[in-house]
C-alpha cells in the first residue's frame, strides 16, 4: 500500500533529495485510451505525438476537425485517435518510497499507463553550480497555483536540447525496469492488474 504524503511532507522530501536523485526521461503512453487529463495535455500540445502512425493519425484529426459530418463527433474521435497514436513527453523523475514521482507534473508516474523509454541521471548535464532543487513561488512563475518543488536550472536550453535528441529516437523499448534497477540498486518487476 503506497503511503499518502501531504502535499507539505512531499515538498520536504523532493527538497532533501541530492541533484543525483534526478532523472530526465522521456515517456511514451502504453497506446490506452487516455484519460482526461492526459488527452488535455495532448491538446494544449504538452505531449509530442510520435510513431509510425503520426502522420496518419494528424491527418485523421485535421479530416475529422474540417468534415461538416463529424465534426459533433470530432472530441471523441479525435480522443480515440490520440489515444492510438504514440505520445512522447519530457519529464524530470525521481523516487519517492518505491514509486515514481514526475516533478515537472507533480504527480506519481502510473507506470501501467505509461513507459519509460530514455532515461539520464540529471547529473550528466548539470551538477550543483548550475541546477539546484528549490521551490519555486507564483510570484515568480506566473503558471504556478502553489508553492511547488520545481529543478532550478540557470541554461533551459541544454532541457531542450536532450528533449530534441530524445523524443524522436526511432525504438520504443521499455527502460522501466532499467530505471527502477538502476535508481533503486535492485531488479524492479513492474506489478500490472
Amino acid at each position: 500500500m503506497t503511503k499518502k504524503y501531504s502535499q507539505e511532507e512531499l515538498d520536504q522530501i523532493l527538497l532533501s533529495k541530492k541533484l543525483n536523485e534526478f532523472y530526465l526521461a522521456i515517456i511514451e503512453n502504453r497506446q490506452e485510451l487516455l484519460s482526461d487529463e492526459e488527452y488535455e495535455e495532448i491538446v494544449r500540445r504538452d505531449k509530442t505525438i510520435y510513431g509510425d502512425n503520426k502522420e496518419e493519425v494528424e491527418d485523421l484529426i485535421n479530416k475529422v476537425q474540417t468534415d461538416e459530418h463529424l465534426k459533433n463527433f470530432a472530441p471523441n474521435l479525435m480522443r480515440i485517435m490520440y489515444s492510438l497514436a504514440q505520445v512522447r513527453r519530457l519529464a524530470i523523475l525521481t523516487m519517492v518510497d518505491d514509486n515514481v514521482y514526475d516533478i515537472g507534473s507533480a504527480k506519481f508516474e502510473d507506470l501501467k499507463r505509461n513507459k519509460i523509454i530514455h532515461f539520464d541521471n540529471l547529473t550528466t548535464l548539470y551538477d550543483e553550480s548550475n541546477a539546484r532543487v528549490r521551490y519555486f513561488t507564483p510570484e515568480e512563475e506566473p503558471q504556478l497555483t502553489q508553492r511547488t518543488v520545481l529543478v532550478d536550472v540557470d541554461d533551459e536550453s541544454i532541457i531542450q536540447a536532450y528533449e530534441n535528441a530524445h523524443i524522436h529516437q526511432e525504438e520504443s523499448e521499455d527502460l522501466t525496469s532499467d530505471f527502477f534497477t538502476e535508481v533503486k540498486g535492485k531488479s524492479y518487476t513492474l506489478k500490472r492488474n
